[in-house]
């Protein structure tokens, strides 16, 4: 889907001086000063803050159907996380594995989708952020980030790890594995990265061979074959469970009236626990259970239904920022 339509676009963007994989389906209406035909009314972005892997791949399909929905009208922009997509003609070259000292830690992804949305944001649009997992830990910590340069009219945080990861029952597992052998994890993808792109998709259909999966996911997983974004993903991964404890109450209390947050019925990384918890601690806030049992990680085989679960949940918004 990317690349094959007008309505498509893909690069990678230096920021923070670390190439960045970078999709937008859609363009933003020109202003006024910019065209004879400008919109009358304001403009809005969504904008993807992903999970980790951040690879933006992964999301292609989400943000195609979600673009369908608005009409074609309100352009659907992704960011992956710096370092997490294999960078052409690189080679890992020294600079870069400089650089991603600076920006693949987690407050240093924070940095870098503060950096692009002010650097690439015009100020006039009105931004709606829609975070991933760990992406929604970045999403309040970015907001009070913009809070001075960028109106955020809305922030949908789905299947949100933003508290107690290495408590939760996945990351009772991961937090030994990324301690103690993650050293091992990057040294197989080593070796597996010398086989032929052919060999290393084959491997991957076979991963997948129980699911329906669109091909973007076989092409976004290709990138797990190249060590420095591994290095990257692994890195970020440790920082997550050491980084992120107990919930900064203050911090969405801040946000609250924007966020709306989206838990899983049976999400190993963000149990109902902490959905229950969430609702006793904001009695009034907008906090959700997935009725649909869609998998932590919807963007293998739900993408669609995500889409549309979230475009009813903005719709309103949508309506009433037009009036």
């Amino acid at each position: 889907m990317a690349d094959e339509g007008s309505h498509w676009s893909s690069d990678f963007v230096p920021i923070m001086d670390m190439p960045t994989h970078v999709m937008k389906c859609g363009q933003l209406p020109p202003l006024a000063e910019q065209s004879d035909t400008p919109s009358p009314n304001p403009r809005f972005l969504f904008l993807v803050i992903p999970g980790n892997p951040g690879i933006i791949g992964y999301y292609q399909v989400f943000m195609e159907e979600l673009w369908r929905l608005s009409g074609c009208s309100v352009p659907v922009w992704g960011i992956s996380n710096g370092g997490h997509v294999a960078i052409p003609n690189s080679n890992n070259n020294l600079d870069l594995v400089k650089t991603s000292y600076q920006v693949c830690s987690l407050q240093g992804q924070i940095k870098h989708k503060v950096a692009f949305v002010k650097e690439h944001v015009p100020q006039d649009v009105k931004v709606v952020l829609i975070g991933h997992s760990i992406g929604c830990y970045m999403i309040l910590h970015m907001m009070s980030g913009l809070r001075d340069s960028h109106h955020v009219l809305r922030a949908f945080l789905l299947f949100p790890t933003i508290e107690r990861m290495a408590e939760s029952p996945k990351g009772q597992i991961a937090t030994p594995l990324l301690k103690y052998l993650r050293w091992l994890g990057l040294g197989i993808v080593y070796i597996l990265s010398y086989l032929s792109p052919h060999l290393q998709y084959r491997m991957i259909l076979w991963y997948f061979r129980d699911r329906h999966v669109h091909g973007s996911v076989y092409n976004a997983s290709m990138n797990l074959f190249d060590p420095f974004t591994v290095g990257n993903v692994i890195y970020m991964a440790l920082q997550e469970m050491l980084t992120v404890k107990e919930l900064d109450v203050a911090l969405v209390q801040e946000h609250l009236p924007k966020l709306k947050f989206y838990y899983g019925v049976e999400d190993y990384w963000c149990p109902q626990k902490y959905y229950r918890e969430m609702k006793a601690k904001f009695p009034h806030a907008d906090v959700r259970i997935c009725e649909k049992g869609l998998d932590h990680a919807f963007v293998i085989d739900s993408s669609e239904d995500m889409a549309a679960i979230l475009w009813d949940w903005f719709k309103p918004d949508l309506h009433k920022a037009v009036d």
